[in-house]
């Protein structure tokens, strides 16, 4: 069983990729949060695995929450997490192994991904260029290959890229962020450019925004995935300044080959 929570594909991407390699059913983290169904079964000799984007530095706080909320029966053969990032994860594997520890469960092997960068809601933060964004794309069928079969050999492995100041940027950066930088009362929309198509609403996976009148409206569930702003197809939809002049990405799968 594959766990997996994703905005604007990437994560969604591996997540699919893997439970094809593995033959792994796969199980929605926002579907299960706001269905209300947190109780799973595993099957005799079934995997337990998490694939999910990096948030500075660290899980995002619905994997961790859906950690903390899960009813699992059985035992799985092995436990594993897959995180995708722009660079670098930071702390995220002992995040992740604590937050599982308290449920009893033992993270086997973790593994990164570098993938192309979606955060842009800071000063200095923008979406890859091209020729980076493409080289990432293109070194994903082969990363994902060697991430499936560690995990298919039950290899126990932590291969991650960590990155410098690594304690820095999980303990004191990322508590910053997640207390100051997860709001979702900060996007706005352009009335102007909003062609009131619904994109918004239906790219949500938390079942976050609403329209009225046509015009989206965010209802204090963010996950902060960003895929509402990411997937307008008019950019209309802004978070606060910091957005307008900065790129747009999700992941068109025919880009990975």
């Amino acid at each position: 069983m594959i766990i997996w929570f994703s905005g604007t594909g990437n994560s969604e991407w591996v997540a699919e990729q893997l439970a094809s390699a593995l033959g792994e059913r796969m199980v929605s983290v926002a579907e299960a949060l706001t269905g209300g169904d947190m109780h799973f079964t595993l099957h005799d000799g079934e995997r337990l695995g998490f694939v999910f984007p990096t948030y500075s530095w660290g899980p995002p706080p619905v994997v961790t929450e859906f950690v903390e909320k899960m009813q699992i029966s059985g035992t799985p053969s092995s436990c594993f997490m897959v995180t995708t990032c722009g660079d670098d994860i930071g702390l995220s594997v002992q995040i992740m192994e604590k937050a599982l520890a308290r449920r009893g469960f033992t993270l086997q092997s973790a593994h990164s991904m570098q993938m192309p960068n979606n955060y842009i809601n800071m000063k200095g933060f923008d979406v890859d260029s091209d020729a980076v964004r493409t080289a990432k794309l293109n070194a994903a069928p082969s990363r994902l290959h060697q991430v499936a079969t560690d995990i298919a050999e039950q290899k126990t492995v932590i291969d991650v890229v960590t990155g410098r100041f690594a304690w820095v940027k999980s303990k004191i950066i990322r508590p910053w962020f997640l207390k100051n930088a997860m709001s979702d009362k900060k996007f706005v929309v352009d009335t102007d450019a909003c062609t009131h198509c619904g994109a918004c609403v239906k790219n949500c996976p938390m079942q976050n925004i609403t329209l009225s009148n046509g015009t989206p409206h965010w209802n204090g569930r963010c996950a902060m995935c960003l895929s509402c702003l990411h997937r307008c197809p008019a950019r209309a939809i802004q978070y606060a300044k910091a957005t307008t002049t900065k790129g747009r990405y999700f992941l068109k799968k025919s880009e990975v080959r």
